[in-house]
């Protein structure tokens, strides 16, 4: 099954940097990934990484009338194995991602709290947190030659 992480939470939280760490992480582990920028500015990015094959799609935007829902069309357009993107608790973008499991993907929640005290510490966590699930998953569909669940 193909999977969807999505870090939910309220804006101004760290999600976006957050994403963008997966996104490094990713690049560092794999230096030999293809990365098509799709959308790449100071603040948001659209990217698709690919592994031998294997494609992850992240979309850093999550803010209600935003790009997510064109984003994730995309994604499923271009046959993302793994979506990366935010949301916040409720409406229209969390809508959006629960519309992906009619389209055959599994959605993994994370929720993204507040941490003033220690905001690049729990980024950086959290950013890990999800690259071990990414790795897990791409494990498993490179164990099976391909990702069908």
């Amino acid at each position: 099954m193909k999977s969807v992480i999505a870090i939910q939470g309220f804006k101004n939280i760290g999600k976006t940097l957050t994403i963008k760490l997966v996104r490094e992480l990713l690049l560092d582990k794999y230096p030999n990934a293809e990365e098509i920028e799709l959308i790449k500015n100071t603040i948001d990015i659209r990217v698709i990484v690919i592994i031998n094959e294997f494609k992850i799609g992240i979309e850093s935007q999550g803010d209600p009338g935003g790009r997510l829902s064109d984003s994730l069309k995309y994604f499923l357009k271009e046959n993302c194995d793994i979506i990366v993107c935010p949301t916040r608790t409720y409406g229209k973008t969390v809508e959006v991602v629960e519309a992906l499991e009619n389209q055959g993907y599994e959605i993994t929640w994370i929720p993204k709290e507040a941490n003033k005290d220690n905001y690049e510490k729990f980024n950086k966590k959290l950013a890990e947190q999800i690259f071990k699930k990414i790795q897990d998953l791409y494990s498993i569909w490179n164990y099976r030659g391909t990702y069908n669940g």
